[in-house]
């Protein structure tokens, strides 16, 4: 069995998943997730876009998958299940019926409370319409925020992870950084960027790393690496999520080809004090939002105002297409920082004219010589 952390932590996991259900009388917790599946049992595959599912009771020790044969050695070898059903490709049993029918051998459908994890990219919404017309006399719940919040909070071993994936990500925006120069393609630095986070033992990450160069800088803050050529002058965005045991650390940066112009060289200048009073600020008990405040003033101070936008978010496990937290650093964000969240700050300006957009990125939570520079 190969899991990332030992058989305890996936224990305390799962018993706090259901300490909240029965704070929220939820007699059956359907996970669609394939983030959610590694937290909670340690499953990791990359072949979630057909369906499955983990079925957790609140009231029984067992949790039960259900997927298709071709990954049921996937979930015997990298996870705490023992119980695995399948479904075929061929067959005339819908997936969703026979979710239906491993979840009466926990509970009585027609009086029960189930919840669902609908804000995930793992359940279909045609999955989800045959899912309830068979639970159709239960009680159906969004269970999203119960699984997404329970991750914000980090264990040591968790932290572990972070601070190993922010030592990957130093390693990739340094290779970036180096392959920067007149004439190379946009393309090249991203092939240096992760041949140097994978020769250290990094893994693949949720988002292949966004960049862009020149007049793309102008209105793409998440565009692939395009066969463009960097020229003098350009600002280059680079924006990178190191992996490891699927944990990422995610910082973006800013970079001049040649010598920075004015325009430059003071939107660097804001955007660094902006995060510099983020970075003073972060602590138990401190609100997300005041931490969004803060960097607005800088902002404001300056005759820029970004009061809309959102500063930051949090980090941690991802699985393609996102290693966003359920945590935004915004004004509207409602969330108390606890000990053990990880999250990135990050800004970016934009004048309106060409070669004028300028990035910059922190993960304040776990910084190191690249990511806090």
């Amino acid at each position: 069995m190969n899991l990332a952390f030992d058989r305890q932590e996936y224990d305390a996991r799962l018993a706090r998943v259901r300490e909240q259900m029965a704070g929220q009388n939820l007699d059956v917790v359907l996970v669609f997730g394939q983030d959610q599946m590694f937290y909670l049992t340690g499953y990791d595959q990359i072949g979630y876009s057909y369906y499955q599912v983990l079925v957790v009771a609140r009231d029984d020790p067992r949790v039960v998958y259900l997927c298709r044969e071709v990954d049921a050695h996937i979930i015997r070898e990298t996870s705490v299940a023992e119980d695995i059903r399948i479904w075929y490709d061929d067959h005339h049993n819908d997936p969703t019926e026979v979710t239906a029918t491993i979840v009466r051998e926990f509970v009585a459908i027609n009086d029960c409370r189930i919840g669902v994890e609908l804000q995930t990219h793992g359940l279909l919404p045609m999955f989800y319409d045959r899912l309830t017309a068979h639970l159709a006399a239960a009680s159906i719940v969004d269970a999203s925020a119960l699984l997404t919040d329970l991750r914000l909070e980090k264990s040591p071993a968790e932290v572990a992870c972070m601070r190993e994936a922010g030592t990957l990500f130093d390693i990739g925006m340094r290779a970036g950084f180096a392959a920067m120069h007149e004439g190379a393609r946009e393309c090249d630095v991203h092939g240096a960027v992760m041949q140097s986070i994978y020769a250290a033992g990094g893994e693949f990450p949720a988002v292949a790393p966004p960049l862009e160069s020149g007049p793309r800088t102008l209105h793409q803050t998440h565009g692939p690496a395009l066969r463009r050529e960097l020229q003098t002058h350009d600002p280059v965005n680079l924006e990178i999520g190191a992996c490891f045991r699927r944990y990422h650390a995610v910082g973006v940066r800013s970079a001049a080809i040649g010598a920075p112009v004015a325009v430059q060289q003071r939107l660097h200048g804001i955007l660094r004090e902006a995060l510099q009073a983020g970075l003073e600020i972060p602590g138990p008990g401190v609100a997300t939002a005041d931490v969004a405040e803060v960097m607005h003033e800088v902002y404001l101070a300056n005759g820029i105002d970004r009061r809309t936008r959102h500063c930051g978010y949090g980090i941690g496990i991802g699985y393609p297409p996102t290693w966003i937290d359920n945590l935004r650093i915004k004004s509207t964000d409602t969330h108390i920082l606890k000990s053990g969240m990880t999250f990135m700050l990050h800004g970016s300006l934009l004048t309106g004219m060409r070669n004028s957009q300028w990035r910059w990125g922190t993960r304040c939570s776990l910084p190191t010589p690249v990511s806090t520079g």
